[in-house]
């Protein structure tokens, strides 16, 4: 498998978000399917962090690029960075999510959500399907959430973007399937991050770890346009699936707020 993976992905991949959480977990797994890793984030000394670490577990060496994908030309710094390898794979994975109603947000993290959820995946692919279509073979890989698949209260912008992600990637999908270059679209549920740590929510039920997540996504890569890890989480968006709108944004949106509840009484 890993070497057909190789074959099929390497010799490059691209992961945003690499610093921490799902990304850091995507940069080792694809280390350790042989495929060299260019880590991007903005924060350059967990960057060498990251890289340190898959070096010493997997002896595959790659590279790093610290920069903020709310930057205007960050598309090109990435691309003039890989201008001297073959990218394979492009895993979209950063991701920004600042808690709370949308009326407490400032107009600068609304902003930067839709940058970093919904312009930074556009514009890699912009940069990097054409070269992946060049090749015949590859993939490209966005984190979208669960969150995806409806309107939620009280995490209203956040899903909103994920919805931009699912639509964006399934369509996708479709145009690049013929050209033999895989699209897919990770919707995970609750993972055990850093930021979700930071809210004290790392107790929730069915909550997953970042590798898992990360292991089942490119596990499935060839078998999109969409996965979702986790049985629990698979079984809430059918159910919810099966719901009329109000009543499932209802639903989403009192799951939501007792999940703040819960948190804040920690």
């Amino acid at each position: 498998m890993t070497t057909d993976f190789k074959q099929t992905y390497g010799p490059w991949a691209i992961v945003t978000g690499a610093s921490s959480g799902i990304g850091e977990s995507f940069a080792h797994a694809v280390a350790r399917r042989g495929l060299r890793p260019l880590l991007v984030a903005r924060r350059i000394d967990e960057l060498a962090r990251v890289a340190r670490e898959i070096e010493e577990a997997t002896g595959v060496e790659g590279r790093v690029l610290a920069i903020d994908l709310t930057s205007p030309d960050f598309a090109e710094a990435i691309a003039e960075t890989c201008r001297d390898i073959e990218i394979g794979l492009v895993v979209s994975n950063a991701g920004f999510n600042p808690p709370g109603d949308f009326e407490l947000r400032s107009r600068d993290e609304l902003c930067a959500v839709l940058d970093t959820n919904c312009r930074a995946p556009m514009l890699l692919a912009e940069a990097f399907v054409p070269r992946l279509r060049t090749r015949g073979r590859g993939g490209f890989l966005i984190t979208g959430s669960i969150e995806g698949f409806f309107g939620i209260p009280h995490s209203t912008v956040y899903a909103a973007s994920k919805n931009f992600v699912q639509a964006f990637g399934e369509g996708l999908w479709g145009e690049l399937q013929p050209d033999g270059v895989d699209v897919l679209v990770l919707a995970p549920g609750a993972t055990d991050t850093p930021l979700i740590r930071s809210r004290n929510m790392q107790d929730l039920p069915g909550i997953m770890t970042a590798e898992a997540v990360a292991e089942y996504g490119l596990d499935h890569l060839a078998k999109g346009p969409t996965a979702i890890p986790g049985e629990g989480n698979r079984q809430m968006v059918a159910t919810f699936a099966d719901m009329s709108r109000s009543d499932a944004v209802a639903a989403m949106g009192q799951a939501m707020a007792a999940a703040s509840t819960h948190a804040n009484e920690r």
